[in-house]
């Protein structure tokens, strides 16, 4: 063991590869509480520009050129938005205007969604949604 001394209080660090472990882990959860992006794992980021729009049976799939695939769906050119959403009504009006603007949408995905034997992301409607200039 090491021991340091400041003022009236004396700090024993413990040595050896199960204290390295231990300190390695204590950062690991400490970042962890640190980290402060609202649009982690399933994040559909950066904010992409809509090509084109296309309405289905199960929602709104629109595409753009190059969005991430956070749940490894079987492509990438496109984004649902499921009619399942709870908020599907407003982000469909949402994505609609940021497409005819030319603006960038951005959000967060829950999952794959088939359409014609293809699987897309899914982009939430009640959270995350967000449109820029």
């Amino acid at each position: 063991m090491v021991k340091h001394k400041h003022s009236d209080i004396t700090i024993v660090e413990p040595k050896g590869p199960r204290a390295r472990l231990l300190k390695l882990f204590g950062l690991v959860i400490m970042a962890g509480f640190g980290s402060t992006t609202a649009l982690a794992g399933g994040a559909l980021y950066p904010a992409q520009v809509i090509t084109n729009v296309s309405f289905q049976e199960e929602g709104l799939l629109f595409f753009a050129d190059n969005w991430p695939n956070p749940n490894n769906c079987d492509s990438t050119a496109g984004v649902m938005l499921l009619k399942t959403d709870p908020n599907c009504d407003k982000a469909y009006a949402l994505i609609l205007t940021a497409f005819t603007a030319g603006m960038t949408v951005q959000g967060y995905s829950d999952g794959c969604a088939l359409h014609d034997g293809q699987s897309y992301n899914t982009i939430r409607g009640f959270k995350y949604l967000v449109v820029n200039k």
